[in-house]
């Protein structure tokens, strides 16, 4: 039987692409199962796309598996905060979804919001955001991923402070390499009204290290904006919580007192601080110090704050192009994420201590190492 044969006896829909590769769309979870062990039998290149991803083309001789299909929302509970959703789904489309039910997936990076469900999970992020207390915690309340023989397995919902191995280490921030998420429950935030507040600061390096003493006495903001100018430098921040909010800026700003920064008495700090990036915006994942020394000037846009860092978007003043604005943040430390063309490896398994593990895997499997461009 030829490899296209094998395809189709999954259940997708196959189609041969001009650069060599094939084009596979299955009509629902079990019939991915079924691609994906012929895939693996195979040894093939794979690649994953899911609904609003950018267009991508299949490896030479390899398989994309395209889950546009599989972009089904099952259920949206806006009273216990859980969404049970397929990795094809558009993170927009779950976020217009889950507002309808009175919740909200909370602050997201562009690149998240233009994309889908698997990809957010899979990639470089893990699905990660900020939550209360300035800490960082992944949106999966447990995945249901295809292996590399084909089976479907879920992982538990358990803390994620619990020990032993578990699904999730295989899946998130995975790329698809060593199993593909099919679908997940996902963790919802009610909504509440936000409340922003407006400093003037000496310079960037001043502003981020207010944000970075915020998040160490835990009243962290659910999104920030730092623009710094050659004479000026403007801090805005925003709490969500109809309660919480004005404690959390009154507090904030007596904190912000201390290290000289200033209020600035702009009334438009809640519209103003979320504006979209304009220019040419680059992703990362950065700790405090790495903010701190990636440009005297520029425009930073920060979510997902906690006490060692945040996901940032960088504009270089000046229509300074991303290629520029990626090499000072390397230079800093930082971790680029998006544009996914200049996407740095994620650290996942290095970071636990289990390179050699993953490495081992990826032999065996035969898959790619790097996420395609």
């Amino acid at each position: 039987m030829s490899l296209r044969d094998d395809l189709a006896a999954s259940g997708a829909t196959v189609v041969e692409e001009a650069q060599g590769g094939y084009r596979v769309s299955p009509p629902s979870i079990a019939s991915l199962g079924r691609a994906v062990a012929v895939v693996r039998a195979w040894k093939l290149p794979l690649r994953v796309r899911g609904s609003a991803d950018a267009p991508v083309h299949p490896p030479p001789k390899g398989v994309l598996l395209d889950l546009g299909s599989l972009d089904r929302i099952a259920s949206v509970d806006g009273v216990t905060g859980i969404a049970r959703v397929e990795a094809g789904c558009s993170v927009a489309a779950l976020e217009a979804a889950a507002r309808r039910a009175g919740s909200t997936l909370g602050p997201l990076l562009p690149s998240v919001r233009a994309g889908s469900v698997g990809a957010w999970l899979a990639g470089p992020t893990r699905g990660e955001r900020g939550i209360p207390g300035a800490r960082r915690e992944t949106a999966a309340l447990s995945v249901a991923a295809v292996l590399a023989d084909g089976h479907i397995a879920e992982s538990r919902a358990a803390p994620r402070s619990a020990t032993g191995p578990d699904l999730d280490h295989l899946a998130l921030g995975g790329g698809g390499r060593l199993c593909v998420v099919a679908a997940a429950w996902i963790r919802l935030f009610p909504v509440a009204p936000a409340l922003a507040g407006s400093w003037a600061c000496r310079d960037l390096a001043m502003a981020v290290a207010g944000l970075e003493r915020l998040c160490h006495d835990r009243v962290a903001p659910a999104r920030a904006r730092i623009v710094a100018g050659a004479d000026s430098t403007r801090l805005a921040a925003a709490w969500e919580g109809l309660e919480t909010a004005p404690m959390d800026r009154d507090r904030a700003s007596r904190i912000l007192g201390t290290l000289g920064i200033s209020p600035d008495g702009d009334h438009g700090a809640n519209r103003w601080v979320r504006e979209p990036p304009s220019g040419h915006p680059v992703e990362v994942d950065a700790r405090w110090a790495s903010l701190r020394g990636w440009s005297q000037q520029g425009e930073l846009q920060l979510l997902g704050l906690h006490a060692g860092g945040a996901f940032a978007t960088l504009i270089l003043p000046e229509a300074g192009g991303a290629e520029e604005c990626a090499a000072l943040a390397r230079a800093a430390g930082a971790r680029v994420i998006a544009p996914r063309r200049m996407r740095d490896p994620g650290p996942a398994w290095d970071a636990m201590g289990a390179g050699a593990v993953w490495k081992r895997l990826i032999e065996a499997l035969g898959v790619e190492e790097a996420p395609a461009p």
